[in-house]
């Protein structure tokens, strides 16, 4: 099967060396001046689309890692991204790079588009401190997860010319993708749930149907993709806050049943 895009394509470093096992080793040793994905600064971005670097999924999800050499790899990864520059129009209007966090290693990833302006770029922290982190941490918290990881396409707050939220561009998209490969790799869940279309079609392609009512996942060479709504979505109105618990209930069942 093909390679979920957002972990196939975009830069990576030399040799792929944040994918699979030596992740928290190879991010230990990396130096901290390298830009978005782990790339030197001046070095020619690569053509969006083209399969780069590709290293299976079960490489990624493989061995297990000591739990705190995972943890040092994500405090380094962290701090590696603060400094990124490739987005001109991110760093322009975004107060703070807001990487991933949460549990290393997790058994559910949770992938949204962008730190809001209200939530992530104030804290830091994705899917915090707004309306969208609070519906979403709470349906994790009432479904029983427990070890979860939580981050965005990109890591930087993209805003239009009058201050609001927009969606991240493919460009924009294209030059995170090497953050979320990195943290995959240290994560290294079974199960990635999508909040939102467009993180589904990233991950699972843009021929896959984005179907959260009763929608089955999609597996790629052993990682599982779950589809659903993005709690902005939810807040809105615009699906009932009881089939969204009944969702994080079926992914909570989903996840006891392959851990």
């Amino acid at each position: 099967m093909k390679f979920p895009k957002a972990l196939s394509a975009g830069k990576c470093s030399e040799k792929c060396s944040l994918a699979g096992s030596s992740a928290a080793a190879s991010i230990e040793t990396a130096p901290p001046d390298r830009g978005c994905s782990g790339v030197p600064p001046g070095e020619a971005p690569t053509e969006q689309g083209k399969r780069v670097c590709e290293v299976p999924i079960s490489t990624i999800t493989g061995a297990p890692l000591p739990t705190r050499k995972l943890e040092v790899a994500l405090r380094r990864l962290r701090a590696s991204m603060q400094d990124c520059t490739r987005c001109d129009a991110l760093v322009r209007c975004r107060s703070r790079v807001v990487p991933g966090d949460g549990s290393v290693p997790a058994d559910v990833v949770f992938v949204g588009i962008a730190p809001g302006r209200l939530g992530g770029d104030r804290t830091g922290i994705p899917f915090s401190g707004d309306r969208s982190g609070q519906l979403l941490r709470r349906m994790i918290e009432r479904s029983g997860l427990k070890r979860v990881f939580i981050t965005n396409l990109v890591r930087c707050n993209p805003r239009d010319a009058a201050g609001r939220n927009r969606d991240p561009t493919a460009d924009e998209i294209a030059q995170c993708r090497g953050h979320l490969r990195a943290e995959f790799s240290i994560a290294r869940p079974r199960i990635v749930a999508c909040l939102g279309v467009m993180a589904w079609k990233e991950l699972a392609g843009r021929a896959a149907p984005f179907t959260p009512m009763g929608g089955r996942p999609a597996e790629i060479d052993g990682l599982v993709l779950f589809p659903m709504y993005h709690p902005a979505f939810v807040n809105r109105g615009a699906y009932p806050i009881r089939s969204y618990a009944r969702d994080f209930a079926r992914l909570s069942r989903l996840s006891a049943g392959i851990r």
